[in-house]
């Protein structure tokens, strides 16, 4: 899946896909702040608000959707109190008539959409002996069709918005998924697999359908920090080509004990 794909380490230092001190100007030309737009799905607790943060840095309004009304007004109240207005609606992405009045009156409030990250996530416990079918179809409903539905409603919000791109996040590949989330692991799979699927349709659209791979676990203490993941989709997005993009853990100290993780828990 990695056709065109772009893999670093992990650095704590921010870069610019543009060249240090030069702004990324994305494909189909420039862009003026004001007129750009971020939808976030499932802004999880690991790394969305530093994600939002990164894009507010570019002068991106921002915009996030969650089944959780929680979720919603913890991201609200923190950009709210940092005078960095967020749009928030409460939608279940398997509901898809919920789901899509939602996501165009989000898009509406921060004035147009340039760019869907799709983060939203069911983790299910279970090894493949284990997990039971209705499971695994739960889980499927929301890291796959869920991405799909996301795609669908968003495709014609995106059309003829300069540098419209679409960014799916997903899982390195594994063979024994960690702390038995086999069925999250095939539907982040599966969610890949979709996206390289859709990539050249929506291309015909003016739309870039871009994967971002996460291969650690997302922490405050690593091995993948927020801040790094949060620059890594901005990279992904700023990036003049590419489908796949991939963040790994640096190389790791001598002795250091414990191994990386894909981000189950982002």
């Amino acid at each position: 899946m990695d056709n065109g794909a772009a893999t670093k380490p992990a650095a704590g230092a921010r870069t610019s896909a543009a060249g240090a001190g030069a702004p990324a100007v994305p494909a189909g030309g420039a862009v003026g702040p004001s007129s750009r737009g971020l939808m976030v799905v499932g802004p999880g607790a690991a790394f969305g608000t530093a994600l939002l943060h990164r894009f507010a840095a570019e002068g991106f309004r921002l915009g996030v959707i969650s089944r959780s009304a929680e979720t919603v007004s913890r991201v609200t109240g923190e950009f709210a109190a940092a005078d960095h207005p967020v749009a928030g609606a409460v939608a279940d992405v398997t509901d898809q008539a919920a789901f899509t009045a939602a996501a165009g009156r989000v898009a509406a409030e921060i004035g147009g959409l340039t760019v869907l990250v799709y983060n939203a996530k069911l983790s299910i416990r279970g090894t493949a002996f284990s997990v039971r079918a209705e499971s695994m179809n739960q889980t499927l409903a929301v890291n796959v069709t869920g991405a799909l539905t996301a795609v669908q409603i968003a495709a014609p919000l995106l059309a003829e918005r300069p540098g419209a791109t679409i960014l799916l996040t997903v899982a390195g590949p594994r063979s024994e998924p960690a702390a038995g989330r086999f069925a999250l692991a095939v539907g982040k799979a599966g969610a890949a697999a979709m996206g390289e699927a859709m990539a050249p349709l929506l291309a015909a659209q003016g739309v870039r359908l871009r994967t971002v791979v996460l291969d650690g676990r997302v922490g405050t203490v690593g091995p993948l920090r927020p801040e790094e993941v949060a620059d890594h989709f901005w990279q992904a997005f700023a990036a003049p080509g590419g489908t796949a993009f991939r963040l790994a853990p640096g190389p790791r100290r001598a002795g250091a004990r414990g191994a990386a993780q894909l981000p189950l828990e982002a």
